[in-house]
């Protein structure tokens, strides 16, 4: 049976990734610090799955994690690293503790499972490792610079390990989604977040949890969704200084997106 461990599987994409799995029989462990919310998503599940409690901001969980997974789990098939976090804000309003909490958990802690799972894979020539990256590992913007540093640190090493291990039979794949209608969304869209997450349609986390199927069938680099979001990340990505001449007008689209998320939800826009 296929085994696969998810991070961050308490809710939002995580926990779609988990029912995904789930429906194709897959053998689950999943990885969060919360303990009620790894409780409640397995009760919807149709086979029971392995918990394991564990704060990826802590390099001693961390490592006790990737203990596991160079022995009992060492016939791990797919390595899931969803977990993220983003504080939104300007650099110099942020203080030291939020910077290196986007460093730990959205860079070291997957760099670090990833390596951990490697060399079981490497030895029976099989496996998938997919990461959850971010359009805001292809384009940084204003209020998300370290969010985006820690993504585009992501996206980097994803790609240069890609070609360490296809040939060795090993898959390794990013998941870059645009905004996905999470708890973490909602509150950028009440705390500061940037209002151009709103430009474009706000995905589901079922749309995530697609996407990153496709990644574990097909190895491929990069999977977007939705693509045409990447289309216009990807440009202005190779051109970033056209940006901020056109911000005024991307804020101004965003900000009506938002109101209307948030209306959906019945919010009042502050």
């Amino acid at each position: 049976m296929t085994k696969a461990l998810i991070t961050g599987a308490g809710s939002g994409i995580g926990a779609a990734i988990a029912r995904a799995f789930d429906k194709r029989g897959y053998a689950l462990v999943l990885v969060d610090r919360d303990a009620a919310a790894l409780d409640a998503l397995a009760a919807t599940l149709g086979a029971a799955p392995e918990k394991i409690i564990c704060d990826l901001a802590s390099r001693d969980n961390v490592e006790l994690l990737c203990e596991r997974l160079r022995s009992d789990l060492a016939d791990l098939d797919i390595l899931v690293n969803n977990a993220g976090i983003i504080v939104p804000g300007a650099v110099a309003d942020l203080d030291q503790a939020a910077l290196d909490l986007h460093l730990e958990i959205n860079l070291r802690t997957p760099i670090r499972l990833m390596r951990a799972a490697a060399p079981q894979m490497i030895a029976r020539r099989n496996g998938a490792m997919v990461s959850t990256v971010s359009l805001g590992g292809i384009i940084s913007l204003k209020d998300s610079a370290i969010y985006s540093a820690s993504k585009f640190g992501l996206r980097g090493f994803i790609c240069g390990f890609h070609q360490e291990l296809a040939p060795l039979g090993v898959k390794v794949s990013g998941v870059y989604p645009a905004a996905v209608d999470t708890p973490m969304l909602l509150h950028e869209a009440t705390h500061g977040g940037s209002v151009l997450n709103f430009v474009d349609k706000v995905m589901t986390p079922e749309d995530i949890a697609e996407a990153t199927l496709k990644a574990i069938d097909t190895g491929l680099l990069e999977v977007y969704s939705p693509w045409s979001a990447s289309l216009t990340s990807r440009f202005f990505g190779s051109f970033p200084w056209m940006i901020r001449p056109l911000l005024p007008v991307m804020e101004k689209l965003g900000e009506q997106g938002r109101r209307k998320f948030l209306a959906a939800k019945g919010l009042s826009a502050q």
